[in-house]
């Protein structure tokens, strides 16, 4: 993700002016170190909140999620982005259920940009079945943005059981949920998604639908794949679907209906 600037000289002047009052042992020990930048978040001013929320994400000690979540219902929605990132640098091991559904919740923010950087946090912690449970809620039910984000998700997570939800987002009207359901469903490496994926290569009225399908055929079918990725190639209006589905033709797999190993 891109960082909105950060004052260097503000991130500086707090980490020095704690840092002269500490022992040396304690600067360089990461759960002193969290345990300031916890107070940190607290702070009245949005500059330092941020700048907490970013490092606490750097130093990555477990000890900083609860923290985090909530950080981001913080009234900035700069500190709730950088909140969100932080949880996803912390990683699987150390973030909780409890603080990955607080990740969900985060997709439905009004901001783009949390969003976003909720999806990314929950692609780094890996699968977990309430997690994508309520994903699939918010791919069905929610308003674009919410939709995007969760179907972004998805794809990281890999979760089998999102696979009917992925395949009715094929018929979402907005084209990035289209494109990222594709995306998802070639992650799942089921071949039972060939059909699906074949007909927006073919009929999509989107480019990036139709790329994401030449690519994902490519890496996921087979033989019975061909004269779609031919047909696609031979009259497909846009060059860069033509150039996928000619990669695709020389990369599907040797069985008659799928790669069996997913193109992994």
């Amino acid at each position: 993700m891109s960082f909105r600037p950060v004052s260097l000289a503000l991130s500086l002047l707090l980490l020095a002016t704690w840092a002269g009052c500490q022992a040396a042992s304690s600067v360089n020990d990461p759960f002193t170190v969290t345990a300031h930048l916890v107070e940190l978040l607290r702070d009245p001013h949005p500059d330092v909140r941020r700048t907490a929320a970013l490092s606490l994400g750097k130093i990555g000690h477990s000890a900083g999620v609860p923290a985090l979540v909530k950080g981001l219902g913080d009234p900035d929605p700069v500190v709730r982005e950088y909140s969100a990132w932080a949880l996803g640098e912390i990683g699987e091991e150390d973030v909780n259920t409890q603080a990955a559904m607080a990740l969900v919740g985060a997709i439905g923010d009004e901001r783009p940009a949390v969003k976003r950087a909720a999806a990314q946090a929950l692609g780094k912690i890996g699968t977990r079945q309430p997690v994508i449970e309520v994903l699939i809620e918010a791919l069905a039910v929610g308003e674009l943005e919410s939709r995007r984000s969760a179907v972004h998700a998805l794809a990281q997570l890999e979760g089998t059981s999102a696979y009917p939800a992925l395949l009715s987002a094929l018929g979402d009207r907005d084209a990035r949920v289209r494109q990222g359901a594709v995306a998802a469903l070639g992650e799942l490496g089921d071949p039972r998604a060939l059909p699906a994926l074949r007909k927006r290569l073919l009929r999509d009225g989107n480019v990036g639908v139709r790329t994401e399908a030449a690519f994902r055929i490519g890496k996921l079918g087979g033989r019975a794949d061909l004269p779609f990725l031919q047909k696609a190639a031979n009259t497909d209006p846009t060059p860069l679907v033509h150039l996928w589905a000619m990669w695709a033709l020389q990369n599907v797999g040797d069985t008659p209906n799928g790669n069996p190993t997913g193109g992994r």
